[in-house]
């Protein structure tokens, strides 16, 4: 299923990405990602919905699904998919790395 569009959640969030040299591998994997993601909106896995990390990113950004994309350097993007009548959205609520992204399976963000 495609993803009719691929935006960041906030703008600082954006700011951080752009922010990023070409050259550095996390921005080369993130921009992968976003191709994926807008051939195939269901490219990471899906995160159950009974998990802690799961359950946090869905209340701190009202999403309904949450799903993870692995990226270089051990980091992980976490995005969420929206549907209306008319577009498929991907939403890309963060990133963090491997050491960040097991701390946010244990506790509240």
């Amino acid at each position: 299923m495609r993803s009719d569009r691929v935006v960041f959640n906030d703008e600082s969030l954006e700011r951080a990405f752009e922010s990023l040299s070409e050259d550095d591998p996390l921005k080369k994997g993130i921009k992968k990602a976003i191709e994926e993601i807008r051939e195939n909106c269901q490219a990471g896995e899906h995160i159950s919905p009974k998990s802690i990390l799961a359950k946090n990113y869905m209340n701190k950004f009202i999403a309904s699904n949450i799903r993870v994309y692995d990226l270089p350097l051990y980091y992980r993007l976490i995005y969420s998919i929206s549907s209306g009548n008319i577009e498929i959205v991907s939403v890309i609520l963060d990133w963090k790395n491997h050491k960040e992204y097991e701390k946010l399976s244990k506790k509240e963000i």
